[in-house]
């Protein structure tokens, strides 16, 4: 799944005054979250420098650690202009196990893909342009906010990110897609991650997931 874009919807985000901290303390912060929590699967949360848009080197292990979680969870909705999300799809990755069900349905199974910040199709970055705009307190906690362009295969966005201040992992994006080119049915997209979920108590035969 994906989402983006730089931060100005009517979600609960208000900011908050923190003590500077720089650009170096941050990436090193990032960087010793990354070891840490590397050792949780099999995946190094080192594989893919080069290649990366330099400006994107705290999201982009920040992505790396949400991914190299042993497990993971988030909820994908659309955010109607009235301000309302409305779930579209959940996924939860459980160790090498992807469970997705949509908008609320049937539980399915699939295998957990390998996720870098490089496409896998092209080698191109997935993230560009990154940008901090500065701390803030969204629902989900403290969190170093960013805005960026995003792109998968043939899509593109403009995302805002929020990185978690404790654990150095994504846990909210939201996505603005360029005009004919998001791969979901609306054009913005709301993404809330959860680490402590555990597996759904069901899950029907393998079936095809959007790609997060």
């Amino acid at each position: 799944m994906r989402l983006r874009e730089p931060g100005s919807f009517p979600i609960s985000v208000r900011p908050v005054k923190y003590p500077e901290t720089s650009s170096d303390n941050k990436a090193n912060f990032l960087i010793k979250i990354a070891t840490a929590h590397g050792a949780e699967d099999s995946r190094s949360s080192h594989q893919a420098f080069n290649g990366e848009d330099k400006s994107c080197y705290a999201v982009n292990r920040a992505y790396e650690n949400m991914h190299n979680s042993g497990r993971y969870s988030y909820t994908l909705s659309e955010l109607q202009e009235d301000g309302h999300l409305r779930p579209y799809v959940e996924l939860r990755v459980i160790d090498n196990v992807v469970y997705s069900r949509w908008e609320n349905g049937v539980w399915n199974e699939n295998k957990r893909p390998v996720r870098t910040p490089l496409n896998a199709d092209s080698g191109l970055p997935v993230f560009t342009s990154c940008k901090e705009l500065g701390s803030s307190q969204p629902e989900e906690g403290l969190a170093f906010h960013y805005s960026a362009n995003w792109h998968r295969y043939k899509w593109s966005a403009a995302i805002g990110i929020w990185i978690s201040k404790t654990s150095g992992k994504f846990i909210k994006t939201i996505m603005r897609y360029d005009k004919g080119a998001g791969e979901l049915p609306f054009p913005v997209a709301v993404q809330i991650m959860d680490y402590d979920k555990p597996p759904p108590k069901q899950a029907d035969a393998p079936t095809g997931l959007l790609d997060p």
